[in-house]
């Protein structure tokens, strides 16, 4: 019994750290990686796109740039999976992608690291 109370209190507590962490939420990545492929799409004169039919953060890694004076705090590498709706006789398409995030005076800055389809 005391063991399931310590391993419960040692998730909670990640749980905790990790939302303390600085790391962008899900719904934070989402907004700003929709907005994103939004502008780029209409850009390319394929606008129409709203939302993706499904988001999901898969991580995230702290910029740890060896690049002398590259790094900057609150910068973080993410990784998600986005799904695009299905068009008329295509089926959902899903890619993965990468992004930087970086915490600025402004609020949350996305870089756009590239995305590959599943």
């Amino acid at each position: 019994m005391r063991a399931g109370i310590v391993k419960r209190s040692a998730v909670l507590a990640g749980l905790l750290l990790a939302a303390c962490s600085g790391e962008p939420s899900e719904s934070d990545m989402r907004s700003l990686v929709e907005t994103h492929t939004r502008r780029t799409l209409e850009s390319q004169g394929r606008g129409g796109f709203k939302q993706f039919e499904a988001f999901r953060k898969q991580g995230c890694v702290d910029n740890q740039s060896k690049k002398p004076g590259a790094r900057q705090p609150g910068q973080y590498d993410c990784y998600y999976a986005a799904t695009f709706a299905a068009q008329a006789g295509r089926q959902p398409l899903t890619v993965n992608g990468k992004g930087r995030f970086t915490r600025t005076d402004k609020g949350l800055a996305f870089e756009d690291l590239g995305a590959q389809p599943r």
